[in-house]
């Protein structure tokens, strides 16, 4: 895989405006330097070599290479998660984008013990912030997409084929399986009866922790790093 280092984000990649914020992370942080190289991306797959022509009184980015358009790995996986704490949450979160999942779906049911928990605009704007962050010291050329919180019913109503439910008491993980549902920790939640329940084979384990767990071999299966067998 290309590496891409050090990766950060930008909104255009033809005018490589700079925000306070960036120029900030840069030259402050990273404490780049007139002539250092580095790569920006857009989130989308696109990225480009630039260099910085200035520091001082604000960093300044000059293209070094034609914008470079990434293909995607396929199939998309993704996870759908209820809603444990705000921080493990956020844990959560940052840990999913950088094992490279496409899709974060958070999921709230009347069953949960978290009931019709809601995140306000600041908590998924924090949310964005904290993929976004996780991507670029990932070197990850995707942004996932974090949706706001959906009840249950609503979710397995939209979603396509590809869908299964983690239950440490499930079947085996099928090879089509590209999303995992991951219940809350009282167990009670709608799923309809033709959703598939597969297994780990892990213990019982804690909503992020079982997130992270399934979103690695979902990525690892999309790479071929590893294949499900008919004998082991």
């Amino acid at each position: 895989m290309q590496r891409f280092t050090p990766l950060v984000f930008v909104d255009d990649l033809a005018s490589l405006e700079v925000s306070a914020e960036l120029g900030h992370h840069l030259g402050t942080v990273r404490r780049l330097r007139v002539g250092d190289q580095l790569f920006v991306g857009d989130g989308l797959g696109s990225v480009r070599a630039v260099e910085i022509s200035a520091v001082r009184p604000r960093v300044r980015l000059t293209p070094v290479a034609e914008i470079q358009t990434l293909v995607r790995p396929e199939p998309p996986v993704g996870i759908a998660m209820f809603l444990p704490s705000n921080e493990r949450l956020a844990w959560a979160v940052q840990k999913l984008t950088e094992v490279g999942v496409d899709r974060i779906d958070l999921l709230i049911d009347a069953g949960d013990r978290r009931g019709g928990a809601k995140l306000s605009d600041a908590g998924m704007a924090r949310l964005n912030r904290i993929a976004r962050e996780a991507a670029q010291q990932s070197e990850q050329p995707w942004l996932p997409m974090v949706y706001p919180p959906v009840d249950a019913k609503t979710f397995f109503a939209r979603a396509n084929h590809g869908v299964a439910v983690l239950d440490p008491a499930g079947g085996r993980l099928m090879s089509n399986t590209t999303t995992l549902v991951i219940g809350p920790e009282s167990g009670k939640f709608f799923s309809p009866p033709e959703a598939p329940r597969v297994s780990l084979g892990l213990p019982i384990l804690r909503i992020e922790t079982a997130a992270v767990a399934g979103a690695v071999v979902l990525a690892s299966l999309r790479a071929s790093l590893v294949c499900i067998c008919d004998k082991f």
